[in-house]
């Protein structure tokens, strides 16, 4: 029976990873959102600088990993970004948290083809959204 329950428990978090369609990420210093399609695979990335283009990576694949943990990763199968669902991510500015822990690398994969210094953020998806630190 604990199997059965540990069994339906794990298709659930997975059913409700699978159907968010969106997922939104924010990061600060530098201060960039990034947003992952599944339904399109892509990775749009956007700053706060009015001079940076919005950045759009394509065929973009999302990857179970572990228990509630994924990765975004590109064609060539480099990590973008890694998605811990624990609801402690944080956008480093607000007492908010967020249902994904993130870290992205995609920036420093764009300039320069590898993975550098990683950033840390928060995320949302269609059907988690951000709560406040007192609830």
């Amino acid at each position: 029976m604990k199997n059965l329950i540990l069994s339906f428990s794990a298709v659930m978090m997975v059913g409700q990873v699978a159907s968010a369609d969106i997922i939104k990420c924010v990061f600060t210093e530098p201060f960039v959102n990034t947003t992952y399609s599944m339904a399109r695979q892509t990775l749009e990335i956007s700053s706060f600088d009015e001079d940076a283009p919005l950045r759009v990576i394509k065929n973009v694949s999302f990857q179970i990993v572990g228990s509630n943990q994924f990765e975004l990763r590109s064609v060539e199968g480099t990590v973008l970004q890694k998605l811990m669902l624990n609801f402690s991510g944080s956008d480093g500015m607000s007492d908010a948290r967020y249902p994904y822990d993130a870290i992205d690398q995609s920036i420093q994969v764009l300039e320069n083809g590898k993975a550098g210094a990683p950033l840390y953020g928060g995320c949302t998806s269609n059907f988690l959204s951000v709560r406040n630190a007192d609830k």
